[in-house]
């Protein structure tokens, strides 16, 4: 035996193109020599025909008969390694195949396992291309969508295992992030002894604590269908602190988007901040008209106030007919009036275009213009764009598998929080942000032409374009709207603020300054351990959700809707650079320009090109 190993030679791992095989080369156990065998075959370009295989010996042959070349293996005397005791021939008469039948769907995956990390996404053309040049393969397309899920799975875990590590992973979070609420919830249908997955609501103590302490009182909720194997709703409620970045307040999965499901998330909400000893109800919650929000809001929060994405009505109102230059324009500055007499200047506009469209405009229960709002909330954010944010954020993620899904939001956000965490460490006592802070900057270079004239009693009256607004230092209001509504001064008030030789900073509302940012982020989410890691907590095993899978390939993106703008199409909003009207553009102006004075009208109506031609003739000819 001994002498058996002294005359071998031990494999050694041999990178693909580099393999080569020898007699007495020796293998540590059978299916390594297998799979070198198998590699070694394809990087030579031929096939196999095995003529004899037990668990003692392994003889094969070239798959071409009129090929010489045989190779024989057998186990050694300690029962476990393998060595090739005979190889010989040569392929002289067999071409290559690029076709090979030895290639198998495990052997890519395994051989293209990097370049799939890399990018689980890969067009299969790419694979193709990959295989063809690195392995001179030809592999048909539906092998490798094989490989690519195979792949895919290998590197997130399986989409059923994935449920059966969530119980333990809300039970880590509890441990790892003290205060945290984490919530599993399952069920068992008749006749199943194995419970089924219904919905989980997970929220770190830097989350809600943060929020609660820092952010202005205002949440948004939208909901994201998951595109993985077994589909769902990604829920989230996202806040926005004082620099006006989204922090994310919570977020969850849940079968379908309805009445029932949206109300255990709200339930869930309630529960954590009544659990921080938060008993208030009358937060302001802005969102889409998503079905069976309105009823969970005001089931769970009876003293909620209700915002509508503007944008979201306004496709509603296209959806209903009612469209065009003119009343998107007149939407938008309706949804955008800080004050309730330039909102009712504009519904009077609407009015006189569409009475249905201000009809339609007035069932709408919600708050949707920014004059609506309550002051106390500093915030005059009118759409869900901040949570969409987070949607884009997470869309990579969407697809895969529900624990690594959850894992991938876990560590974004913990990235952005330790970021912020140190960010805030640096602050300076009674600093501004850097959002207030450029407000203030730009608002400032506007109030230079405003005048302020002093009335007493700390009021004042402020003249803009011919338009007269009264301030009032000691209430922090404006006539425009604007100061009291986004909390920080607007030009008119600045332009008081200057005259009196006062610091702006004092009369920008606290949620902007350092001292509300640094509560925000004054706790992080601390790292968790290794699913291989964690403790048996002897908790049952869930399954995955049921669900009736629909024929054909399941969609990958969205339907958009039929008056929806297309993704990487031009808008249809397109603006005239003429007249500056909505609709069309300048070469199809009706309009005309603006009015400008004589000497400006003779030059715009003569061409360049064909005036200076005839001008330079006329002077040739008078020489």
């Amino acid at each position: 035996m001994d002498k058996a190993y002294k005359n071998g030679k031990i494999w050694t791992h041999q990178p693909y193109g580099s393999i080569k095989l020898e007699p007495w080369l020796i293998f540590p156990d059978k299916s390594t020599f297998l799979d070198v065998l198998r590699s070694f075959c394809i990087q030579e370009g031929f096939g196999l025909s095995v003529e004899r295989a037990d668990s003692k010996r392994y003889t094969a042959v070239c798959a071409i008969e009129t090929c010489d070349w045989r190779i024989h293996a057998s186990k050694m005397f300690d029962s476990v390694s393998w060595a090739i005791k005979g190889i010989s021939g040569c392929h002289k008469t067999c071409g290559r195949l690029e076709e090979n039948p030895v290639v198998t769907s495990e052997w890519l995956c395994k051989n293209m396992m990097s370049l799939i990390e890399a990018n689980t996404e890969i067009p299969v053309e790419t694979l193709r291309r990959y295989a063809q040049e690195t392995f001179q393969l030809r592999v048909k397309k539906r092998l490798l969508y094989k490989v690519r899920s195979m792949a895919v799975e290998k590197i997130h875990g399986g989409w059923a295992e994935a449920y059966e590590l969530l119980p333990r992973y809300a039970e880590m979070i509890k441990q790892t992030n003290p205060g945290s609420y984490a919530l599993i919830s399952w069920g068992a249908t008749s006749g199943d002894v194995n419970p089924k997955f219904r919905a989980c609501f997970f929220s770190f103590a830097a989350q809600v604590k943060g929020f609660l302490r820092g952010c202005r009182p205002i949440i948004g909720i939208d909901g994201a269908h998951l595109s993985g194997f077994y589909k769902g709703i990604l829920l989230t409620a996202v806040g926005i602190d004082g620099n006006n970045e989204i922090f994310v307040l919570a977020y969850g999965i849940v079968d379908t988007e309805s009445c029932d499901s949206w109300t255990h998330f709200m339930r869930c909400l309630r529960q954590m901040f009544e659990q921080e000893g938060c008993n208030k109800d009358d937060w302001t919650f802005i969102s889409d008209r998503m079905k069976g929000v309105d009823l969970a809001v005001r089931d769970t929060f009876p003293r909620a106030t209700r915002r509508v994405c503007c944008q979201h009505l306004y496709m509603n109102c296209k959806n209903n007919g009612f469209s065009g230059s003119a009343f998107f324009k007149l939407f938008w500055i309706a949804a955008n009036a800080h004050n309730e007499y330039v909102y009712g200047k504009a519904l009077e506009k609407i009015t006189a275009h569409d009475p249905n469209a201000a009809a339609y405009l007035d069932t709408c229960q919600e708050q949707w213009s920014r004059h609506m709002f309550d002051p106390a909330v500093c915030c005059d954010h009118n759409t869900t764009n901040f949570v969409e944010s987070f949607n884009a954020c997470t869309k990579p993620y969407r697809d895969m598998p529900v624990f690594s899904l959850l894992e991938a939001i876990r560590k974004w956000c913990m990235e952005r929080v330790g970021a912020r965490f140190d960010m805030a460490i640096d602050m300076e006592d009674g600093q501004l942000t850097e959002y207030a802070k450029k407000e203030v900057d730009e608002r400032t270079g506007e109030s230079r032409f405003c005048y302020a004239t002093a009335c007493g009693g700390g009021e004042f009256e402020v003249r803009d374009a011919h338009v007269n607004f009264p301030i009032r230092l000691s209430t922090r209001s404006c006539g425009c709207g604007k100061w009291q509504i986004s909390g920080i001064p607007c030009k008119h008030a600045l332009r008081v603020i200057y005259d009196q030789r006062l610091n702006p900073i004092d009369f920008v509302s606290p949620f902007f300054k350092s001292a509300a940012y640094k509560l925000t982020y004054a706790d992080h989410i601390h790292p968790m351990s290794d699913p291989t890691q964690w403790p048996n907590f002897s908790l049952p095993t869930i399954q995955p959700p049921v669900i009736k899978r629909q024929a054909g390939r399941p969609a990958k993106k969205r339907k958009r809707g039929p008056n929806e703008p297309r993704k990487g199409k031009r808008n249809s909003n397109v603006k005239c650079g003429k007249c500056r009207e909505f609709g069309h553009n300048s070469r199809t102006c009706k309009n005309g320009g603006p009015s400008t004075g004589p000497s400006t009208s003779a030059a715009a109506g003569a061409s360049t090109s064909q005036g200076g031609s005839r001008g330079r003739k006329r002077a040739n000819t008078a020489t």
